[in-house]
């Protein structure tokens, strides 16, 4: 546990964090770190569900995309480099076919999609908290928020939630592509997409290999 979690631990205990407070700390922890390695799953968890986004559409007037031609823009994303770089990074070894050349090339295009989707999902969410608090009567004594604007148009959490459906709706649209990716990279390559995470640590077969190397002079 890192100090500053351990200190929001010590003070929600002691009743100075509200519990939403927390959730909004360990929140904010989770997302910092899906930052080095995100996945589909996190997308999903901030993006608007199907069901909002039929609510947000004609509430705020946005534009969020055919969720099936999204999708399928996705799909085909991967399924057109498949076929084209298959004759080229797909080699025979001892009369097999090698897919690891083709594998990382489409775990790469897959990772520029999702970090496209995550980076959008993550401005949407901190869209939409900054709303939330705007509207919050607790954080905004004065209620400047509820008035109408100097032009008798929408007051500022008006204007914030707009942003936010705006945002949301990008994100989602994004998430659709995304998805697809993943679904068109599971079934050619017969695995679940993952992002990469580095591995420092070595196995003791590398490890008796290393000394192996070192005793023969290699």
């Amino acid at each position: 546990m890192s100090d500053a979690s351990r200190t929001m631990s010590q003070n929600a205990s002691q009743g100075n964090y509200s519990p939403a407070a927390v959730r909004r700390f360990s929140e904010a922890q989770r997302r910092t770190k899906a930052l080095a390695a995100p996945s589909l799953a996190d997308i999903l968890r901030l993006v608007p569900s199907d069901d909002q986004m039929s609510k947000i559409v004609p509430a705020f007037g946005v534009e969020a995309g055919d969720v099936d031609e999204l999708t399928g823009a996705g799909s085909n994303m991967v399924r057109e480099q498949y076929e084209l770089m298959f004759p080229i990074l797909v080699t025979h070894i001892r009369g097999e076919q090698n897919f690891n050349g083709l594998r990382m090339h489409l775990d790469r295009v897959v990772d520029g999609l999702i970090r496209s989707a995550y980076g959008a999902a993550n401005f949407y969410e901190n869209r939409r908290m900054i709303a939330i608090d705007a509207a919050d009567s607790f954080k905004n004594a004065d209620r400047d928020e509820d008035r109408l604007g100097v032009d008798g148009g929408e007051n500022r959490v008006d204007g914030l939630r707009r942003i936010a459906a705006e945002n949301g709706a990008k994100a989602y649209a994004l998430a659709c592509v995304a998805s697809g990716a993943c679904a068109a990279y599971e079934e050619l390559m017969g695995q679940a997409w993952k992002p990469y995470t580095r591995d420092n640590g070595r196995s003791l077969s590398r490890d008796v290999a290393a000394v192996q190397a070192d005793a023969m002079g290699f």
